[in-house]
């Protein structure tokens, strides 16, 4: 049962924005926003497709954005994109892993999380939903 919704965040991006950035420095974007589980997975789909590499990288970078403003707090201090995982279970829904720091701030305010992503061609979207369930 939901007794308190925490915090909500929402987050679109432009593939072509992502794309622009990783011209500027692939490898450095890439270990800044993803974390070694998410590394492994993004050259797993990499080297199927570059575009579905592209848009692993672009739902991640958006899923954390989101869940950064669900928090109210963006990246930075309290939350770094190395704090969360965003996996998939084997159906295809999205896993979130988080780390001790994070684990410790959700459980200091009995928090969970639900988060959506989708993609399409152009485009990237996130929601995430902090709740406080009893």
């Amino acid at each position: 049962m939901i007794d308190n919704i925490l915090g909500l965040g929402c987050d679109i991006l432009e593939v072509a924005r992502l794309e622009s950035l990783l011209r500027k420095g692939r490898e450095v974007f890439i270990k800044r926003v993803l974390t070694p589980a998410e590394i492994d997975e993004y050259e797993r789909r990499s080297d199927k497709s570059a575009i579905r590499g592209t848009l692993f990288i672009a739902t991640r970078y958006c899923a954390k954005e989101a869940f950064s403003k669900a928090m109210g707090t963006g990246v930075g201090a309290q939350f770094s994109f190395q704090d969360l995982s965003v996996l998939n279970s084997e159906s295809g829904e999205p896993v979130l892993v988080y780390s001790e720091h994070l684990q410790n701030w959700l459980k200091s305010r009995r928090a969970l999380a639900k988060i959506s992503i989708s993609d399409e061609q152009n485009y990237v979207m996130s929601t995430v939903i902090l709740f406080s369930k009893q």
